[in-house]
């Protein structure tokens, strides 16, 4: 294997990503090996162990980038001053986004962690960044609900948002499809709101 030497271990380490990426978007979770990857790279199996731990540690760092390319895309949503129609605008962006990459987010729900695996911390730093995005505009719609609280509501429309985006993800669906999800969520997040305001009156 004469390619040894012209990558660098960081560069390597992106061919991997990058190939395994474009075979999951192929084939599906069940496409990817290390042999397959090393096909389409140039370089023997065992190079991929060199860089990964194993195949579970390039499907957590495919997501890991997925979550970071979900955050610049809800950082990029135009927002206004009307905050619900802000929540929307959010919500819709989030799956438009899942949608448009759907082979790679059904990874979220594909793949399951081995025993004693840890999420990586900066996949959790991308979830909760996303969910101050939403912690953000519901402050005003909820201006008294605590810390806790208000984190609690953002990470509830987030699942929300998450279960839509799964089924639609797959196809699977009969009524929620990639066709229908967007109203699904526009429906999930107007009577969210709703709720939250109606619970705030009452306070």
């Amino acid at each position: 294997m004469g390619r040894r030497s012209v990558h660098s271990p960081e560069e390597l380490r992106q061919l991997i990503l990058d190939a395994s990426q474009t075979i999951v978007e192929r084939n599906g979770i069940t496409g990817l090996s290390a042999r397959e990857i090393a096909r389409m790279i140039g370089y023997s199996p065992g190079t991929l162990y060199n860089i990964f731990e194993n195949l579970d540690d390039v499907l957590l760092t495919l997501q890991v980038q997925l979550m970071g390319r979900t955050l610049e895309h809800m950082k990029r949503v135009p927002l206004g001053q009307d905050r619900e129609k802000n929540v929307q605008a959010l919500a819709h962006g989030y799956v438009d986004f899942a949608l448009v990459n759907r082979r790679m987010w059904n990874l979220f729900l594909a793949h399951s962690l081995p025993p004693g695996t840890s999420v990586p911390v900066l996949l959790h730093d991308y979830t909760n960044s996303l969910i101050d995005i939403l912690k953000d505009q519901l402050a005003s719609i909820v201006p008294d609900a605590s810390p806790d609280s208000l984190d609690a509501m953002a990470r509830t429309l987030w699942a929300g948002l998450n279960g839509i985006t799964a089924i639609a993800a797959t196809e699977k669906g009969v009524y929620l499809t990639p066709a229908t999800a967007q109203s699904f969520a526009k429906e999930l997040t107007t009577n969210f709101i709703r709720g939250l305001r109606c619970q705030a009156a009452h306070h």
